[in-house]
């Protein structure tokens, strides 16, 4: 465990308000088996961050954004982070927001904004 992952609040309330979608149209244990499947997911970030793909929508950005996709056929979710590194095998990793995969691509900028809104 050399990265430590760092979920931000935008990123909770996007977490929680799929698990919320979920329960509704689900089941409560639906909703908890997502919800903890996924934190699985991030927490594998922890030991090898860059493995995922650069997302396309971070071309024009400074820095470097990945997605994880987690889930299976029509129910996958793209979770977009960045890669802070100190060293080559240790740093942080910023998971800033979660959404469904069919959603429409975000444009660089609101990619931005997502990734400095670490207040909401």
């Amino acid at each position: 465990m050399a990265f430590r992952v760092e979920i931000s609040p935008r990123a909770f309330a996007d977490l929680d308000g799929i698990a919320e979608y979920i329960r509704e149209r689900g089941s409560f244990a639906q909703a908890e088996e997502w919800f903890n499947g996924i934190i699985t997911a991030l927490r594998t970030l922890e030991d090898l961050p860059n493995r995922c793909p650069v997302a396309d929508e971070s071309e024009d950005l400074e820095q470097e954004v990945r997605v994880l996709l987690y889930g299976k056929l029509n129910r996958r979710y793209r979770v977009y982070y960045s890669v802070r590194q100190k060293t080559p095998s240790t740093g942080a990793v910023h998971v800033f927001h979660v959404r469904h995969w069919a959603r429409k691509s975000l444009s660089s900028d609101q990619l931005q904004k997502l990734k400095g809104d670490r207040t909401k």
